[in-house]
This record gives C-alpha cells, structure tokens and sequence, in this order.
C-alpha cells in the first residue's frame, strides 16, 4: 500500500543514500560475459511497467551491456508506454553524461525510423 513520501523518505532515506554511494565494479570482470554484465550499471531505473513484466529485465540487461552506445527505435506498444512518458523516462546515464537513446514513431516501422 501506498505511504506518504515523507514518510518513506525518512525511513528508508539513509539506506538510499547508502546504496547511491556503493563504488562501480564492472571494472573487475568482462562486461561481454553473462557475470560481468551484471556488475555494469543498469541505464535502466524505475519503469513503471506492469508488475512481473517480462520487457523490463530484457531491457536492463542491454542497457548493461551496451548502454552508453546504445539506440533504441520502439515501435508503438507497451514499452513505448513504460519507457518513454515524459517527464518520467526510465532510462537514465552513466558518470560521463551518456545514456541510451530512444526515440519512437507512431506510424513508421521501427526498423525503418
């Protein structure tokens, strides 16, 4: 159930703080490798996909991998929905400003937009 955001914010607000600070460690392992993608920084935060959406871990895992270089061309459906209502977009970017790019068209093919 829903709480008022002060509310949260005061109790879990150290555990955020806590977790913003935790140090990157993909450089320890290949970034190309099922275990070494895990420990990149995910460029996706926050969908507000369904609950148990099946999309959202597909798209975090790329954003592991190739985040940064990444573009995507959506076509027009759920994750259009979920990954590019604004002002809330879920993707996000790395420590030197870069993200993926997104962009959709409602009435192109997305392979060819």
């Amino acid at each position: 159930s829903l709480h008022p955001i002060e509310k949260v914010v005061e109790e879990e607000g150290e555990k955020w703080n806590f977790a913003e600070k935790l140090p990157e460690r993909s450089e320890l392992f290949d970034r190309a490798t099922v275990k070494g993608s895990q420990f990149a920084k995910p460029l996706l935060e926050f969908s507000g996909a369904c609950e148990g959406c099946g999309e959202t871990p597909y798209v975090k895992l790329l954003t592991q991998l190739f985040g940064e270089r990444m573009l995507i061309a959506n076509a027009t459906g759920c994750s259009s929905i979920w990954g590019g209502s604004y002002p809330a977009v879920p993707y996000t970017v790395n420590e030197k400003g870069q993200g993926p790019a997104w962009g959709n068209s409602l009435f192109e093919d997305n392979a060819e937009y």
